[in-house]
C-alpha cells in the first residue's frame, strides 16, 4: 500500500475509545479516536476528521533492535525513500514514555513519486532489545499541526509488554473465589512476597516493596517438581497439574496468572459472597473501556485500563490505581483484594 493510501485509509476506521494492543505495544487512544489492525500495523485516526482532511498514526510491527536508536531512526526514514524524496528532515529529538522507555522523534516531508506531498512524524522507541516505531502522517500541514498534541499524548502513554514489569516475577493466586485469596509473587532473585499491593504491580519497585511489606517477605525454590514458598507466616508447596493449574499440598487450587495488560472486560461483576451468593456490590464493564460502580451511592462511572495486574480507574475528578488479577477459566477477577464473579 502506498504512503498516500495509508493516510487516506484512516477515513475507513471504526470508532474505538479504549486501549488498543498491537504486538508488543499497548496504545491508549485519545477520546474520540478510532483504530483498526491492518497488515502494515495498527492504524489510528481522529474521529472528527472532515471529508476533506486526512491524518493517520501507524504503530508499525516492531522487531529485534539492531544498533542504536539513532541508527534505527535513520533506517526508518530510509524505508520511505522508496516512495519518494525526503526533505527538511529534522534531527532526532530525545523523547521518553511515561513508563521511562527512551525514544527519538523526528519530523520531515515526503515528496512522493506521484507528485503528492506528506508531512511525516516518526518516533522510534527501544524497549529492552526491541525497536518499536510509531508514524504520524498527513498531506495537510494544518491538520498535522492540529493533532500534534494528541500524537504527543499517544507517544507519552505507550506501553511495551516486554518491559512492563520492571522486576520479572511469577504470580500465583488461589483459584477459589469463594475463599479468601492467597497471592504469592515469586521474584527471580529467589525472594517471595505473600501480599498483593493495594495499588497493584504497575511501577513496582522491589527495594521499596521490601521495606513496605517487611513482614510478608520470604524465599522460594523449585525442588522435586514443586515450587516451595516460605513467606511471612506462610509455608506452601505448589505442584503443577496436567491441566496447567497448580495445587498446594493440602489440595487448594492455585493459578499462575499473567499481567493482564490490555485486557478488556464485558459485563456485570458482583462480589462473591461467603456462601457462594453474589452480594449487592457490583461493577459493570464495557469493552470500550468504560465502567460503572453500581454499588456506590450515588453510582460512580468512569474509564478503566489494565496493566501489570493493576486497574487504573479514571473518574471525572481523580485517578485511582487498584490491584487486579484475572482467572480466565472461571471468569472471576480479583479487584482491590475482593473476588468479583461475572453475572449472567
Amino acid at each position: 500500500m502506498g504512503v498516500l493510501a495509508w493516510a487516506l485509509a484512516a477515513a475507513l476506521l471504526a470508532p474505538q475509545e479504549e486501549p488498543a494492543s498491537a504486538g508488543n505495544v499497548v496504545v491508549r487512544l485519545p477520546a474520540g479516536w478510532k483504530s483498526e489492525r491492518k497488515p502494515e500495523g495498527l492504524y489510528l485516526s481522529p474521529g472528527d476528521l472532515r471529508e476533506d482532511q486526512s491524518y493517520v498514526v501507524i504503530v508499525s510491527p516492531g522487531g529485534k533492535a539492531e544498533g542504536t536508536l539513532a541508527e534505527g531512526l535513520e533506517k526508518s526514514w530510509k524505508e520511505f525513500e522508496g516512495s519518494g524524496r525526503i526533505t527538511n528532515r529534522a534531527p532526532g529529538r530525545e523523547t521518553k514514555t511515561e513508563g521511562g522507555t527512551d525514544g527519538l522523534f523526528s519530523v520531515g516531508f515526503l515528496e512522493t513519486k506521484d507528485g503528492s506531498r506528506l508531512i511525516l512524524g516518526i518516533a522510534l522507541f527501544k524497549p529492552a532489545d526491541r525497536f518499536e516505531a510509531v508514524i504520524a502522517m498527513s498531506p495537510q500541514d494544518p491538520v498535522f499541526a492540529k493533532y500534534s498534541g494528541d500524537f504527543a499524548a499517544i507517544l507519552k502513554n505507550l506501553r511495551f509488554k516486554n518491559v512492563e514489569l520492571p522486576v520479572p516475577m511469577d504470580l500465583f493466586v488461589s483459584a477459589d473465589p469463594a475463599s479468601e485469596p492467597t497471592v504469592l509473587a515469586l521474584f527471580k532473585d529467589g525472594t517471595a512476597l505473600a501480599a498483593l499491593p493495594e495499588d497493584g504491580f504497575d511501577g513496582f519497585n522491589l527495594a521499596e516493596a521490601k521495606r513496605r511489606f517487611e513482614g510478608s517477605w520470604g524465599t522460594h525454590e523449585a525442588k522435586d517438581g514443586e515450587v516451595r514458598v516460605k513467606a511471612g507466616e506462610r509455608s506452601l508447596a505448589l505442584r503443577a497439574q496436567p491441566d496447567g493449574s497448580w495445587k498446594s499440598a493440602d489440595n487448594v487450587p492455585f493459578a499462575k496468572v499473567d499481567s493482564a495488560t490490555g485486557l478488556k472486560l464485558d459485563g456485570r461483576y458482583a462480589v462473591k459472597g461467603r456462601e457462594g451468593k453474589p452480594e449487592s456490590s457490583n461493577l459493570v464493564f464495557t469493552p470500550d473501556g468504560k465502567f460503572e460502580d453500581r454499588g456506590s451511592s450515588p453510582p460512580l462511572a468512569g474509564t478503566y485500563e489494565i496493566a501489570n495486574n493493576t486497574m487504573r480507574l479514571r473518574f471525572p475528578d481523580r485517578v485511582k490505581h487498584v490491584s487486579f488479577v484475572a482467572l480466565p477459566k472461571s471468569g472471576a477477577v480479583l479487584i482491590n483484594g475482593l473476588w468479583y464473579v461475572r453475572q449472567p
